[in-house]
């Protein structure tokens, strides 16, 4: 058999494959013999048929089969000569077979990147001081206050700035409506709202009044083919809404189940600082990984690429339609993230063989252990038994992709370990 193997991009090779007459000839004849045991060909028995006959009706099946036995076997003793190590499936093309000559083909397949690691021990990294301010817990309990605010209805006044208008909404620009028609809508009546001139003009109405307003449509409106165009609204008012606020007292902190106002500070105070410690670590391992991506720069599989490019594009959409883009303008916007990601894409790909280098240079490893306390964490965060989790996992065939996120989070802490960290405010 001979081989060739050359680079024809970075992290794949071509292989140009020649496997000999003599084991082509050999191969169909092994094939025949075993058709010609089960043939079943008119006026002879079966295993009776004549050689040449049982060729000629079979022979595109014995060409498969010739071929499913050559290729892999072939491909793989040009692996082994060469000493490549493939991290994906082989294309096979180009392929030559006739009976009497030898079989041609041609494998690309893709390769691990080869790279030298600069140093990855002792990055600089900063870590932000965790402090708490009385203002950071002034503005939590306001954002409380807010959560818990009652809405009360108005009956003895008309609608003024501050207030929220429950309404029956049409809008026509020149005279066709540009929505449905918005049923029991709440419009907050703001000077800063997007439609300021339309919160103006509502002002004064009463419960139950009807009111045609005439206003331009918002330069910033949504939709850019109605920006600024003359608009006018059909508004029914229903209800006036006011908000009311509790009073920060130790009612509002037993309305939260806590004992007094003061433990509800407490506890606010502790959760901010809880909050801001893992916000310094996250930050902290974003600097550590990009500073580590910046540093180590080289190609990667393209496939590789293309699947966590696929994988983020899917998600934003995902991300898009939970808050209300429509599926077919997400779908058109594919081409527009696939550019937005791209770079992002072939920086995290590049991170995971990092990652893996350095688990194979400093011998990190994941073991039994690892394992079982992530089934029990997953257990306590989702509320299933470890042996549910368990079983899901290996159900599902997502234990290999749950042991990979384990070990590179090891490697994370191994660098993190390894930083030299400067704490600043």
């Amino acid at each position: 058999m001979k081989t060739k193997a050359k680079s024809i991009e970075e992290c794949q090779t071509l292989f140009e494959i020649e496997v000999t007459k003599e084991t082509l000839d050999k191969a169909f004849e092994d094939v025949y013999d075993e058709i010609i045991k089960v043939a079943n060909i008119p006026g002879f028995r079966v295993g009776r048929a004549p050689k040449e006959l049982v060729k000629k009706r079979y022979e595109k099946s014995a060409k498969e089969e010739v071929l499913k036995r050559l290729i892999p076997e072939a491909y793989k003793r040009a692996l082994e000569d060469h000493g490549i190590a493939p991290i994906t499936l082989p294309e096979i093309s180009d392929v030559q077979l006739e009976e009497g000559k030898s079989l041609i083909f041609k494998a690309r397949t893709e390769t691990r990147p080869k790279f030298k690691l600069k140093n990855y021990k002792g990055i600089r990294i900063e870590k932000k001081k965790i402090a708490v301010k009385d203002g950071d817990v002034d503005k939590t309990l306001d954002n409380l206050r807010e959560a818990n605010a009652k809405y009360v209805g108005i009956e003895n006044r008309q609608l003024q700035f501050g207030d929220y208008a429950v309404s029956d909404l049409d809008c026509f620009v020149e005279g066709k409506p540009i929505h449905k028609k918005r049923e029991n809508l709440w419009v907050y009546v703001d000077k800063d709202s997007i439609t300021p001139q339309l919160c103006e003009k509502m002002t004064g109405m009463a419960k139950g009044e009807e009111r045609d307003i005439d206003v331009a449509l918002p330069e910033n409106y949504p939709d850019k083919t109605l920006a600024g165009k003359p608009a006018r609204y059909h508004i029914s008012l229903k209800e006036i809404k006011m908000k009311v606020l509790p009073n920060l007292d130790d009612e509002f902190a037993k309305d939260l189940n806590k004992d007094s106002l003061e433990i509800l500070k407490k506890e606010v105070s502790k959760e901010l600082e809880n909050r801001m410690r893992l916000g310094a670590e996250v930050d902290m391992e974003n600097q550590l990984l990009n500073k580590i991506m910046d540093d180590n720069v080289f190609d990667v599989p393209p496939s590789f690429v293309a699947r966590q490019l696929s994988y983020m594009v899917e998600d934003a959409k995902r991300r898009l339609a939970e808050k209300g883009f429509k599926k077919d303008d997400l779908d058109k916007r594919g081409k527009e993230l696939a550019g937005k990601f791209k770079n992002d894409a072939s920086r995290q790909v590049r991170l995971l063989f990092i990652l893996d280098e350095i688990a194979s240079l400093e011998g990190i490893k994941l073991d039994d252990a690892d394992l079982n306390e992530a089934y029990k964490s997953i257990s306590a965060q989702t509320g299933k038994s470890e042996k549910e989790v368990r079983e899901y996992y290996q159900e599902e065939d997502l234990v290999e992709g749950l042991k990979e996120k384990l070990k590179e989070e090891k490697v994370i802490k191994f660098l993190l370990d390894k930083a030299e960290v400067v704490e600043k405010d």
